[in-house]
């Protein structure tokens, strides 16, 4: 199967804050990437973004038709700080609430799909009561989104509860509506020693987003690409093989840093070389 899919978007956080819609697009567009990711999380900058509502989502899709760089994903880790599954009843109903908005948000804003975080609860605090919480929580999130007509995918993280593919897709299943689907994170699946090419296979036409980042065995952020152990080129052509034509998406954090502005197009040039071997079923 041919690997259709020449796009690949770069993550909001990659970018200082400070720059308005204009500058980032524009950034985005000079970098050498396709689309932005939008990032709201539970920060004091980003999460009032759910909450100006039709405003701030109009003023985005304005802003990405003025500069032709669509806005085409929605990163919602704003759940990692009022996770979904938890016993607080406050907590849970403000996962619940920041999930609506965000699909109403995306909807206003053009935008087809959101992935979040796929956390019940943090550490201790995770038990059987949670998980069902969650769940239930989830079935609640996937009728909203249907609602919406905007996808939710459950990204694979960092902690055991969501970390494979293969334990999203049998939520995937279990809950069997086409509004809900995995976002895998390659970096995220390789830092936790995952086999990425056999998870990969695993989600097939199921995975409707990629993140692609770099990581080491048990480092999962701020390395840089080539520096870490992720088989990148493995990965395009595993994909390559499933005739993916999903969403890919560079991962990256410029803790607003200007320098780092510098840094993209090279994050750029390295995924896209790989991505061509892929294509042309070479090797380096």
């Amino acid at each position: 199967m041919a690997f259709m899919t020449s796009r690949i978007g770069l993550y909001e956080k990659a970018i200082c804050l400070k720059l308005d819609w204009e500058a980032k697009l524009d950034l985005v567009r000079s970098s050498g990437f396709s689309f932005l990711e939008l990032n709201i999380d539970a920060s004091a900058d980003r999460l009032p973004r759910l909450y100006d509502g039709t405003i701030s989502a109009l003023s985005l899709r304005r802003a990405a038709e003025a500069s032709g760089v669509p806005v085409e994903t929605m990163a919602l880790t704003a759940n990692r700080a009022y996770p979904l599954g938890s016993e607080e009843v406050s907590v849970r109903e403000k996962g619940l609430d920041l999930v609506r908005r965000g699909l109403v948000f995306a909807h206003d804003a053009g935008i087809r799909l959101i992935h979040f975080a796929g956390y019940d609860e943090h550490g201790e605090k995770c038990n059987p009561k949670t998980e069902a919480l969650f769940f239930k929580a989830l079935d609640f999130c996937v009728r909203e989104a249907a609602a919406a007509g905007v996808v939710l995918a459950i990204e694979t993280m960092d902690t055991p509860f969501m970390a494979s593919v293969e334990r999203i897709m049998a939520i995937v299943r279990m809950i069997d509506s086409p509004y809900l689907q995995c976002y895998a994170d390659v970096g995220n699946l390789s830092a936790s020693g995952f086999d990425t090419a056999r998870e990969l296979t695993l989600g097939g036409r199921h995975i409707v987003g990629i993140h692609l980042k770099d990581t080491k065995p048990g480092v999962y952020r701020d390395i840089l690409f080539g520096e870490g152990t992720v088989d990148f080129e493995n990965c395009f052509r595993t994909l390559a093989g499933m005739g993916y034509n999903g969403f890919l998406t560079a991962e990256m954090w410029c803790y607003d840093n200007e320098e780092f502005h510098t840094y993209l197009p090279k994050a750029a040039s390295f995924l896209f070389k790989k991505l061509e071997v892929a294509v042309k079923g070479e090797t380096l």
